[in-house]
Parts: structure tokens; C-alpha cells; sequence
């Protein structure tokens, strides 16, 4: 589900992708970004290893609130790549719960199925 991002969303947006000077437009579509870590994912990290630097950059609070929205929907998941999907998952089971992990990979692929 795509949505407005909020004054905090593009905080962690500027600190996830500190050279963010696109004023938050997608060059694909043209339209704004809708979620935070889909623009990380295709348009800033290099490599998977530039994707786990930049999130790891996250305060245990972002990550948290990052996790509530993707455990919403309101935060895109399977708008990533897989490698990228991978590493988010790795340290969500890493900083937050295994259990967590679990439970939003299973939610994303459910949504991949649709």
C-alpha cells in the first residue's frame, strides 16, 4: 500500500541515503517515493553490502517503526530485491526477534503470492 511519507519517514529516507538529492522523486515512474526502503533497494545501494551498511544505520527505534509499518503493509517489502529482502529479514531476526523475522517473511511472501 502506498502512502504519503511523513516528516520522519524522509529523516530515515536522508539517513539511509545520505546522497538523496532527487527531492524524493522515483527517475521510473516520476512520481514521489511512497515507502522508504524500495528507493534504498533500486536506487542507491550498489550491492547487497552497500544495502546491510545503510541499513544498519537504523536506531533500534526506526527499525521498530519501519517493522510496525511493513507489518502493516504501509512499508513496501516486495517492491526490493531479494538479496535486499534477505539482509532486512537477517537483521530484523538479528536486533528485533527471530520470531518477527518469521512472521514478515511469511506475511511478504503471502503478498508476493497475490
Amino acid at each position: 500500500m502506498s502512502r504519503e511519507l511523513s516528516d520522519l519517514d524522509w529523516q530515515i529516507l536522508g539517513k539511509l541515503a545520505p546522497e538523496l538529492c532527487d527531492n524524493g522523486v522515483c527517475s521510473g515512474s516520476g512520481r514521489k517515493y511512497r515507502s522508504i526502503l524500495p528507493p534504498i533497494s533500486m536506487h542507491y545501494a550498489k550491492s547487497r553490502e552497500d544495502f546491510r551498511e545503510r541499513i544498519e544505520r537504523l536506531s533500534d527505534e526506526e527499525l521498530d517503526y519501519l517493522l510496525c509499518l511493513a507489518e502493516n503493509g504501509e512499508e513496501s517489502l516486495t517492491c526490493i530485491r531479494p538479496e535486499h529482502k534477505e539482509e532486512f529479514l537477517e537483521m530484523v531476526g538479528r536486533r528485533a526477534s527471530s520470531e518477527r523475522a518469521a512472521k514478515l517473511k511469511k506475511f511478504i511472501e503471502f503478498l508476493e503470492s497475490m
